[in-house]
């Protein structure tokens, strides 16, 4: 077995009421604590802010609420925020939401470490990914996602949008969150789609990176985790019938499948879903999984992808691409032209870390392959 190594730092604190239940740990590391989250949709109440506050007032901790994260935030919006929580004294996060308010706070956390350096220096100044075993930030973060998909409430990446580029990159350093909270009452009330993207976004990473060249027998096994899980609600994701059992189980698997990717990454669904969110907005999570059913379907060796597909209660590939496909016929509205892949396919063909962390080599058709056949639908 070749070297490998796995890394996680992030406590999981799950079920309903954990937030008030654990809360006593914030006293820990201060009395002075920067609320990042979004504002939610209209109609949508934000039960995790709630019970943040109460249970912060209870105890004599004084915060401030920031909530103007922006969705893919960009490196600017992040500063922005950053200076606000300098002023205000920040000891401590607490991030609320999505990917995007994690992402956010984790990126704050890091540039108020180093005052007065510009902010790309900070999160891109090393040339390449960081590989420290050790959060690098000195302010902790706390994580409470009120989706079940990312996973950003244990990885140390944080994905920003730069101007400079206009694209999405992961800043170099790693920020740790100290804990998640994981509580199901923040996701039951969620709009469906927003429950399949999340539920997508997941999926999506523990397949990428149980097929990862760099993953290893540990990681392999706690995606299994991830799939189980995911076959016990795959149905009720589907139907919209999720039961509070499968919220939590929803929430956990997230948590999970980030643990796995951590390790190394993920591989060519998100490489290509990131064309649809850069320019046809579409959520990550469905921009992602919408080509995880066709890249299964491509192994030459599908003696390679048959684990995932058994462990996530399917019976071949057919079957799971014709799942993904039944989820996105839900939720996705978009036209595509041939022009628009034929540029997507030569983009991507440019990413050489892509290609090379796939078990089997991919040419540019079979790339555009899989674009062709999982965007068929949507082809104006």
């Amino acid at each position: 077995m070749s070297v490998f190594k796995y890394n996680t730092q992030t406590s999981c604190l799950c079920g309903r009421g954990c937030v008030e239940a654990y809360a006593d740990i914030f006293l820990k590391y201060g009395h002075r604590a920067a609320i990042l989250t979004s504002k939610f949709a209209e109609g949508c109440r934000n039960y995790a802010l709630e019970d943040v506050q109460a249970a912060l007032d209870k105890r004599g901790v004084e915060y401030i609420v920031i909530d103007r994260v922006m969705e893919n935030p960009p490196v600017e919006s992040v500063a922005e925020l950053a200076l606000e929580c300098e002023d205000f004294g920040a000891q401590f996060f607490i991030a609320i939401g999505g990917g995007s308010s994690i992402d956010s706070a984790k990126a704050v956390s890091l540039l108020m470490k180093y005052p007065g350096v510009k902010p790309y220096e900070v999160f891109y100044g090393m040339g390449k990914p960081s590989d420290s075993l050790k959060t690098e930030s000195d302010l902790p973060v706390f994580a409470i996602p009120t989706t079940a998909g990312t996973g950003a409430e244990v990885t140390g990446f944080a994905c920003l949008t730069r101007s400079d580029t206009d694209t999405k990159l992961s800043m170099y350093p790693v920020v740790y969150c100290e804990a998640a909270f994981l509580d199901p009452e923040y996701i039951c009330h969620s709009p469906n789609f927003l429950l399949h993207s999340g539920a997508m976004d997941a999926l999506a990473h523990g397949v990428e990176t149980y097929l990862h060249t760099g993953s290893n027998i540990i990681n392999r096994s706690v995606a299994e985790v991830g799939f189980k899980l995911f076959a016990g609600y795959k149905d009720a994701l589907a139907s919209n019938t999720l039961s509070d059992d499968d919220f939590l189980n929803m929430q956990i698997a997230a948590f999970v499948m980030g643990m796995a990717f951590m390790q190394s990454s993920t591989t060519i669904p998100h490489g290509m879903g990131y064309p649809l969110s850069h320019y046809k907005r579409v959520n990550h999570g469905l921009a992602c999984a919408i080509f995880l059913g066709e890249y299964l379907r491509g192994f030459r060796d599908q003696s390679l992808v048959e684990p995932i597909v058994k462990a996530c209660g399917f019976e071949n590939t057919d079957e799971f691409a014709a799942y993904i496909a039944g989820i996105m016929q839900q939720d996705l509205h978009l036209s595509v032209s041939m022009d628009e892949i034929e540029k997507w396919t030569d983009d991507f063909m440019k990413l050489d870390f892509r290609l090379a962390s796939n078990p089997e080599p991919l040419t540019r058709e079979d790339i555009k392959g899989i674009y062709v056949r999982s965007l068929a639908p949507y082809i104006a």
